[in-house]
């Protein structure tokens, strides 16, 4: 429960000395953000870096930081943490889960879902200072093929050794993504209510995939309150990147600032870190674009189903209509696949098989749950009239 104060004395108890066992602490959890893998592996960073505070001398320190990720349809569950040895002999650790269940409660072509968010995070400095937070979202999307928003409700708890109470936080929050090819937009409104004081915040990120780079941009702001501790505005922001070696080991760097943790009582800092990425694979990014022509094209008597698929050597088309038996495809000569298919106007399911093994949705198709934790693709063809 939030501590009980007369309204006179009542602050929002960040404390304005930056400890270092705090700072340390600090370096742990940001060492353990990393970049969130978006398919189902397991990824090891090895980190150098170097935090410095408003108040205290920079600190340098090594760290260890595991990622496990699990990913279907409808839930999603993240695992990260880090370890991490300073130059003076101390060291920290950090912790922190992420899940969401996703549910569509109009039915898969609705574009209406529901998404239930938990996080849980805390550190711990060889000082016995520790630090623990929760949070809880309940958020209802508007899903586009190319962009979304959402609007939702959230709660938040925070908790430090040092202080030894409590803290909670309120409030709603709204958001909206986009997305082309293989670069990724979003902005984030999620003001708070944090001991009587409202704390307006938006955060912003941008990413993109070239190659064997992989690049992120962050930036954000927080409003102050007056009458508490933290009457001013701050801003902050950063840059990683990580360079592919091959398909399980990437160098990564990244430098920025990040915001006092107002719950947790985590001071500021600004950061420089470098090292090396070592994972089960390289998360897929599909290449979304808006389609130049209809994947489904009416010809003398038939129809014709193209899509592409980027380095395949075969491609075979399985649907409710062909009992989910494989039908070849042609490569066109603009690399494209098609098929000649007669269908009524109607709804209809289907996949796509590369090289005989994965069963892929083609881009600028819309995917469902196949109801055995994969994604089956929706061909609507229309009436002629």
């Amino acid at each position: 429960m939030t501590r009980r104060e007369p309204s006179s004395q009542r602050q929002l108890r960040i404390p304005r000395k930056k400890h270092r066992k705090a700072a340390s602490a600090a370096c742990a959890a940001l060492l353990a953000l990393g970049q969130p893998a978006t398919a189902q592996r397991l990824q090891l960073d090895v980190t150098g870096l170097r935090v410095s505070f408003d108040t205290l001398s920079a600190l340098n320190s090594a760290s260890l930081s595991p990622v496990l990720e699990w990913q279907t349809s409808r839930w999603f569950a993240f695992l990260n943490g880090s370890i991490a040895g300073f130059e003076n002999g101390d060291w920290a650790a950090q912790g922190r889960a992420d899940a969401s269940l996703l549910v569509a409660p109009f039915g898969p072509l609705s574009p209406s879902r529901l998404e239930l968010v938990g996080v849980a995070a805390g550190t711990y400095h060889s000082s016995n200072f520790r630090t623990a937070s929760t949070r809880g979202e309940l958020r209802y999307h508007l899903l586009g093929r190319l962009a979304g928003a959402w609007l939702g409700a959230g709660a938040a708890t925070g908790w430090s050794s040092a202080e030894g109470a409590l803290l909670s936080a309120a409030g709603p929050t709204a958001g909206l993504w986009a997305r082309y090819a293989t670069a990724r937009a979003a902005l984030v409104f999620s003001p708070a209510r944090i001991q009587g004081f409202w704390f307006p915040e938006i955060n912003a990120r941008a990413s993109i995939v070239a190659g064997p780079l992989e690049a992120a941009g962050y930036a954000g702001w927080r409003g102050g309150a007056a009458g508490s501790n933290v009457p001013d505005a701050t801003a902050w922001g950063g840059v990683t990147a990580a360079l592919w070696l091959g398909n399980s080991v990437a160098l990564q760097a990244a430098a920025g600032t990040y915001p006092q943790d107002l719950l947790q009582g985590l001071p500021a800092g600004t950061y420089l870190s470098a090292g090396v990425r070592i994972a089960t694979g390289r998360a897929a990014v599909p290449s979304i674009r808006p389609l130049g022509r209809p994947a489904y094209e009416r010809t003398d008597g038939s129809g014709l189903l193209r899509f592409r698929v980027s380095e395949a050597r075969r491609v075979d088309l399985v649907g409710d209509w062909t009992g989910w038996e494989p039908v070849p495809m042609e490569r066109a000569a603009d690399g494209s696949w098609f098929v000649r298919v007669r269908l009524q106007p109607g709804v209809y399911r289907f996949n796509l098989i590369v090289d005989g093994q994965r069963w892929i949705v083609p881009d600028g198709v819309v995917a469902i749950d196949d109801g055995y934790g994969g994604k089956t693709g929706l061909l609507i063809i229309p009436s002629d009239r």
